[in-house]
């Protein structure tokens, strides 16, 4: 699942843009410096990718009372991770930079983040360093053929014996795609996009079991897994693998068929619901 990592130690505003040169000489200093190796609390770094200069980030600067993450948001950037520093008293960028380097190199040098602003007010510099929420609308555009995705990813796992868990679990074979559990997995992710809950109980009471029922499927063995927040199929999978429950119910070798759903829920913060219902007919 998706994590909100917020690691901003500070507070921010948004703020209209003052020396946008000196503060855009800053952001383009702090990207030469990871386009090289560099030395950072000792160590010698190899080069790092680049980050892309966002204006919206270039408003923002540390003040007392307002959260960076809250005020990412109001500014339209929703942030997987963020973070934030500042140096006040240089009096040009590079002054600002070296001061900065020096306190938060292992900051201004790290992978997570893609995108980066920089603001001076005064001789008071901040940079702040941040990687958008993937956007699973535009992750995913054929839900369709990311169920299929995870049928592949789901046996291909099966394959290869492996711990889930306390239990040891062999190599399970290969499940065959079935269009009703598929239909019933589909029916369960749309819900709960659409309704904005996330359990395997429907707001109507109804479990698994029943759901695939009533899409026709007579089943001896039935059992399901979801998961929410995911980009990739490959990531839905290796989230259910990496939690034993759900990876012994993805092991088991009782069931023979298979179908997976993906739905997306439209709003402010879009979020992927991904099922999969396991079977054994009677």
């Amino acid at each position: 699942m998706k994590r909100l990592i917020i690691l901003a130690s500070a507070c921010a505003s948004q703020l209209p843009a003052a020396h946008a040169g000196d503060a855009d000489q800053l952001a383009a200093m702090v990207n030469a410096w990871r386009a090289a190796p560099a030395t950072c609390q000792g160590k010698l770094r190899r080069a790092v990718p680049v980050l892309t200069p966002k204006p919206v980030l270039s408003r923002i600067a540390l003040r007392p009372g307002v959260i960076l993450l809250a005020t990412l948001d109001s500014a339209g950037y929703d942030p997987e991770i963020a973070d934030a520093v500042n140096v006040e008293g240089p009096n040009d960028a590079r002054s600002a930079f070296e001061a900065l380097r020096e306190s938060y190199c292992a900051t201004l040098g790290s992978t997570r983040y893609r995108d980066i602003g920089a603001h001076r007010a005064g001789n008071e510099w901040t940079v702040v360093l941040a990687a958008p929420t993937p956007n699973p609308l535009e992750l995913l555009p054929d839900t369709a053929a990311a169920a299929r995705q995870v049928f592949q990813a789901t046996n291909a796992a099966r394959a290869e014996a492996r711990q889930c868990g306390d239990s040891w679990m062999e190599a399970a074979p290969p499940l065959a795609w079935n269009q009703q559990l598929a239909e019933a997995a589909q029916a369960h992710s749309e819900d709960m996009a659409q309704q904005n809950y996330f359990a395997h109980k429907n707001k109507q009471g109804n479990e698994v079991p029943q759901r695939a029922e009533a899409q026709g499927y007579r089943w001896r063995h039935v059992g399901e897994n979801i998961s929410r927040g995911q980009t990739s199929a490959q990531e839905a999978v290796t989230g259910w693998i990496n939690s034993p429950g759900h990876c012994r119910n993805l092991m088991n070798p009782r069931f023979t068929e298979f179908g997976a759903g993906v739905g997306i829920r439209r709003s402010k913060r879009p979020a992927a619901y991904w099922t999969q219902v396991f079977g054994t007919p009677r």
